[in-house]
């Protein structure tokens, strides 16, 4: 019996170093998946902070780009404008220019008129002295009366005149018109210089309205290229949460190999000292036994050898066919009521989610660092030590209860020892969110029940 006792412990203790080896591997595979999400969730905050600053220079740039438009826009109006007067006054000058050139034709034309009718006059004047004078000569007119002589002379200054007038007249008309052109090209002129104005000005407008274009192209490849930072980072942020979603599952899925080895270790330890107990009350029995045969056996043998000189003979409870039952090993039992293990306030319930997809197995006091953690019931104590991401660590064992009570700065009991309700265990310390919160939870078995149910 012996020899199977310390196999079985030797079982026991190979058992709890190969899952000691496992537990000791998922909790660095556990750390390495924080490190790796607290990277992930730095990245995330980084280039969120870069995806609202490419936001905000989006509506800078938006807002100047509107600005642009509308200075185009206007632009467009002036050049419009300009466009117009300039349309208005090259008609003008084309107007000008057709009356220039009917005004200097019909100079010329007066001119010929003024020319002929000088010439004209002037032969006939030269005739009519040439024909006085040879009348004069020649006495052709002695017979004529000098009223009819006079008459002549009359009507020939008259018709003179009349020739002189009409000369006057046209020569008037001749300088009207030439008035009248240099009017004309005077306005021309001026025309010619306010289109050259209005062609510099509109030169000016489709200059500036170039550049307001290829400012607006600018601003909208600068836009663009920040609409595509956006995306691109927030694919990349979309990237990183699958993966932290995958590292969650990776870590849960290694918290609930944690809490099962633990389950399994618990286990096996209460088998472990069930059996010693067994096995102790077992040779303690036996021993009473076999003290009791030996003391009954010395009796005997003296009345025996007083009565008849003969040895008697020993029977024990294997000769009588009946055997004591060995009492059974029960770890020590709790109330079944437990206390608060520290006073404070609750911040997170059992079951509550605190990262997506992984849920509170237990309950989260809120104290102060350094406040007192007491024992929930009466027990034994099966852990005391450092355990995944909750510090330091004591496991009770309560009989029909388990409860744990994690992250504390220090502990003030060890594994084996038998602790009463309200016995400080341990102080508290912080979680890995640096937040003075104590983690309670209760077990039936290796399954998790609510700490509510039983405070």
């Amino acid at each position: 019996m012996r020899k199977k006792t310390k196999v079985a412990f030797i079982f026991i203790l190979v058992f709890s170093i190969i899952y000691t080896d496992q537990k000791d591997k998922n909790n660095a595979r556990i750390k390495q998946i924080n490190t790796q999400i607290n990277q992930n969730n730095q990245k995330i905050n980084k280039n969120s902070g870069e995806i609202n600053k490419a936001k905000k220079d989006e509506n800078v740039t938006t807002s100047q780009l509107r600005n642009i438009e509308a200075q185009i826009k206007k632009l467009q109006a002036e050049y419009d404008d300009a466009q117009k007067r300039y349309t208005d006054v090259l008609r003008e000058i084309g107007k000008n220019d057709d009356e220039i050139r009917k005004d200097i034709n019909e100079i010329n034309k007066n001119s010929e008129i003024i020319n002929v009718n000088k010439e004209d006059l002037a032969k006939k004047i030269i005739i009519w002295d040439r024909v006085r004078r040879r009348k004069e000569t020649l006495g052709l007119f002695s017979d004529s009366s000098v009223v009819v002589q006079d008459k002549r002379n009359h009507d020939l200054k008259i018709f003179l005149n009349k020739q002189k007038q009409y000369i006057q007249v046209v020569e008037k008309t001749k300088e009207g018109v030439e008035s009248d052109k240099k009017q004309v090209e005077s306005l021309k002129s001026q025309n010619q210089a306010q289109a050259s104005r209005i062609m510099s000005a509109r030169n000016d407008l489709e200059s500036k309205n170039k550049q307001l274009n290829a400012a607006k192209q600018e601003q909208n490849r600068i836009i663009a290229a920040l609409r595509t930072k956006q995306n691109k980072l927030s694919s990349e942020n979309k990237t990183i949460q699958q993966s932290n979603s995958k590292l969650i599952s990776e870590r849960r899925k290694l918290e609930a190999e944690i809490q099962a080895i633990i389950a399994r270790e618990i286990r096996a330890q209460q088998l472990a000292a069930q059996r010693a107990e067994e096995e102790r009350i077992r040779l303690a029995e036996a021993e009473r036994i076999r003290r009791e045969a030996e003391k009954g056996g010395a009796s005997g043998e003296r009345n025996n050898s007083n009565l008849s000189g003969e040895k008697p003979t020993t029977t024990t409870a294997s000769n009588t066919g009946k055997t004591t039952p060995a009492a059974t090993y029960s770890p020590p039992k709790g109330t079944g009521s437990l206390m608060m293990p520290m006073s404070g306030r609750i911040v997170t319930n059992y079951g509550q989610e605190k990262i997506q997809g992984l849920t509170s197995k237990g309950i989260e006091i809120r104290g102060s660092v350094g406040q007192a953690v007491k024992a929930a019931d009466s027990g034994n104590v099966i852990y005391s030590g450092s355990l995944n991401n909750l510090g330091n660590v004591v496991i009770i064992d309560h009989g029909n209860l388990i409860t744990v009570y994690g992250n504390l700065s220090g502990v003030s009991v060890s594994k084996g020892q038998k602790v009463s309700k309200g016995q400080s265990i341990g102080t508290l310390g912080r979680d890995i969110n640096r937040e003075a919160n104590l983690y309670f939870e209760t077990r039936k078995g290796v399954n998790t029940v609510n700490p509510m149910n039983y405070l």
